[in-house]
């Protein structure tokens, strides 16, 4: 199966976006917004650690969403429902299901807590509880309707180690001190389990870790 990005499955899996409201919940920084934007959506963000709300991001928790009912037609939360609280993943949920439009579509990527990225990183951030969590808050809410669901192959690939470790940082800072403490058996770990990718005759290769996906496709109920 070829790996695919979260750009390339919301694509995929929504009608054509053009002069659609979209909510990216959990956005960070709006990776997706240009992409998105590109495609026609009037793209918005919805992000609790965003330092200063702006026009396009607003600096709330999924949780307690400060939009009117019915305000989008689609909405996304890729790679970030299992960074909510566990005590609050089914409100989150629930208000996804309260601000989309009545034939509205939420699509929810969550990494699955296995494959070699996932073992990595374990090595610093055990994830498994909480990406189970957020599996079995989407299993047990009642306010939206599953469409389908899948899994799918993502490739992440560094141009080295403190590259990777880099990234780590940037998703979750707060991992800093566990990285400093644990860098020689995350080292270990990046070295068994990522894998080389060409570049070319003359240059270094970059290093690939695969994760498995789930993507699951929701409707107000």
């Amino acid at each position: 199966m070829t790996s695919k990005t979260a750009l390339q499955v919301i694509l995929d899996q929504f009608p054509p976006l053009a002069g659609k409201s979209l909510l990216d919940i959990g956005c960070g920084r709006g990776g997706l917004a240009g992409p998105l934007r590109h495609a026609g959506a009037l793209w918005h963000g919805l992000d609790p650690a965003i330092a200063t709300a702006c026009d396009d991001i607003d600096c709330a928790t999924a949780e307690d969403m400060p939009y009117p009912d019915d305000s989008f037609d689609f909405a996304i939360c890729v790679n970030a429902l299992h960074h909510v609280p566990v005590a609050h993943m089914g409100a989150a949920l629930d208000q996804a299901a309260r601000v989309l439009r009545p034939r509205g579509q939420l699509l929810v990527i969550e990494p699955r807590a296995h494959g070699a990225l996932s073992q990595v990183i374990a090595v610093v951030d055990d994830e498994t509880d909480i990406r189970h969590a957020a599996q079995s808050a989407m299993d047990g809410c009642r306010s939206l309707r599953a469409l389908r669901s899948f899994d799918y192959p993502r490739t992440e690939t560094y141009d080295d180690f403190d590259a990777f470790c880099a990234s780590l940082l940037q998703i979750a800072p707060e991992r800093a001190p566990a990285i400093a403490a644990r860098r020689a058996d995350l080292a270990a770990a990046f070295a068994a389990h990522a894998q080389p990718v060409a570049k070319g005759p003359a240059l270094a290769p970059r290093w690939a870790l695969g994760q498995p996906m789930s993507a699951r496709l929701f409707t107000p109920a």
